[in-house]
């Protein structure tokens, strides 16, 4: 994004300001956070080992972090935080015996605002009395970081990783392509969704919502212990930078931090019961493993990348989850063309490769006009030249091949659409609209924003981010997505260490979303057993 500004100040990418115009949409401004989560055995680190931790790791591995949003519109711009204090972005959730991990890190996420006048991101860490074990959880939201940016982050902070210094500008991998097919793909992916669920049934609506307070109380309850809590009567109240969003109190004076009290903030103390809020608990997180074995096993026998064969697996399971076979009830499923795509010519070289679809012209036209269009980020620019600052993806449109009754011609037809040449091509359309002057980009992205915020959600993403062993070392590493505007699901590949972790959340609206991922372990046994015979 072309703009020259002092002081160390950085920009907006356009994705940076194609995030602002989405996340103001939101229902709730956590929606547009993002985590990766580690669970690690043991006791946790102590508030002043975590906050000597953070200063020391932004100051020599991650600088970004230390930079806030400023101004706004075509003047918004990344610039140092002259009065960083780590003890702000360090939260502490003490939560009771029998909590799920994985939904108690979602609602932590949930209970509290990052405050718009520090970087936005925060380091949480949450505990038991009970539990052998704590979960260190680095969030961020989407304007301030992408996917890789997030990763990179959470690489820095809990790994050993270093990430350049911010102000260079990003060396991007393409030169700007035409933009006529930026704006095809941005058409595209805004156009209306085929349907890729079934409605929740609104007379089950009071017995799942009085199923869901139940678990929620027991799960949730007094979940925040005085080091933390309190921030959500801040964001309430209007006052985004109250509440010290992050350590607050009781953190803040065991690490001897001033923080921005005086600022128009308050210290952070007493019990929150921000967890109960509808507007930011209505989300539920799905998570599921898969060992890595079988994902090698089919690469070897297809040439397929792990995230291509995660990327099959989801379509199997839509394709299962909505099958007119189902035995539950509220089973209604999209009208897919459930036939078998045309088989393409037959690889003699390797039978594994002989069920895939014939070549198009386009990728768009090997979709089923039934099955969900889903946008892949791809980045511009490599993990080691990203600075862990601001958004810097295209995003590729690709057909979920639910129509495909084979494993293996599923897992042919994502890879047709998402080859190097494709990519690239998505690369050069999304340097097209990264090349726009802010006084044009800005303009352009009010106009287009009500396509990108639907009233109702009904669209599905799906994105895959791999972290390395280092963390997975450590313990189970898992992400946490978001859901903006215009969504209705979002599932997160990660690839790390000895598993594939798929984690999803999903609109209240989606009915029986808590056993789609449950389907991925039975696809990916079938794709193994057909690429491997």
């Amino acid at each position: 994004m072309n703009g020259e500004f002092g002081g160390g100040a950085i920009p907006l990418t356009f994705g940076d300001h194609y995030a602002i115009r989405l996340g103001a949409g939101a229902v709730h401004d956590s929606r547009m956070h993002y985590g990766v989560a580690v669970r690690r055995p043991g006791p946790p680190p102590t508030p002043e080992e975590l906050c000597e931790l953070v200063a020391e790791r932004v100051r020599v591995q991650a600088p970004a972090l230390g930079y806030r949003l400023a101004g706004r519109g075509r003047w918004a711009r990344w610039e140092p935080d002259p009065g960083f204090d780590p003890a702000c972005h360090v939260e502490f959730h003490r939560l009771p015996p029998g909590a799920g991990v994985h939904q108690a890190v979602l609602e932590a996420m949930r209970v509290r605002p990052l405050s718009w006048d520090r970087p936005l991101w925060s380091l949480m860490v949450l505990h038991a009395d009970s539990w052998p074990e704590h979960v260190l959880c680095y969030r961020a939201h989407h304007v301030f970081q992408d996917g890789m940016g997030i990763a990179g982050a959470a690489r820095a902070l809990l790994g050993g990783e270093t990430l350049p210094a911010p102000g260079g500008g990003a060396a991007y991998w393409r030169s700007p392509g035409p933009a006529r097919r930026a704006l095809a793909d941005l058409r595209r992916l805004a156009a209306a969704s085929p349907p890729w669920f079934t409605a929740r049934d609104s007379a089950c609506d009071g017995a799942r919502e009085s199923a869901r307070d139940g678990a929620r109380g027991s799960a949730c309850d007094g979940a925040c212990d005085g080091a933390c809590d309190g921030a959500r009567d801040g964001a309430r109240d209007g006052a985004r930078d109250g509440a010290c969003d992050g350590a607050g109190g009781k953190v803040h004076d065991g690490a001897g931090g001033r923080g921005r009290d005086g600022a128009g903030g308050r210290a952070c103390d007493g019990v929150s019961d921000s967890l109960g809020d509808r507007a930011a608990g209505d989300l539920r997180l799905e998570v599921v493993s898969l060992d890595l074995g079988p994902f090698h096993a089919i690469a070897r026998a297809t040439g397929a990348s792990v995230a291509q064969i995660g990327l099959a697996l989801v379509a199997g399971a839509l394709r299962a989850w909505n099958s007119p076979t189902c035995h539950s009830p509220t089973c209604n499923p999209p009208a897919w063309n459930l036939s078998a795509w045309p088989a393409g010519p037959a690889d003699p070289a390797n039978p594994a490769r002989t069920a895939h679809p014939t070549h198009a012209a386009h990728p768009a036209d090997l979709a089923n006009p039934g099955e969900p269009v889903v946008a892949l980020p791809v980045g511009l620019c490599g993990h080691r030249q990203h600075t862990g600052l601001g958004n810097h993806t295209g995003l590729l449109p690709m057909a979920l091949p639910c129509a495909e009754p084979s494993p293996l011609a599923r897992l042919a037809r994502v890879a047709e659409q998402t080859t190097i040449k494709r990519i690239g091509h998505a690369r050069q359309a999304a340097c097209t609209l990264y090349d726009l002057p802010a006084g044009l980009a800005v303009p352009l992205l009010r106009l287009l924003s009500p396509l990108f915020r639907k009233a109702t959600p009904s669209r599905l993403s799906v994105t895959a981010v791999p972290l390395p062993k280092e963390l997975a070392a450590q313990g189970e590493v898992f992400a946490v997505p978001g859901l903006p505007p215009g969504l209705a699901g979002m599932v997160v590949i990660v690839p790390a260490g000895p598993s594939v972790t798929f984690s999803a959340v999903f609109d209240p609206r989606v009915s029986r979303s808590e056993e789609l991922l449950g389907l991925l372990r039975k696809e990916l046994t079938e794709l193994h057993a057909q690429a491997t015979r």
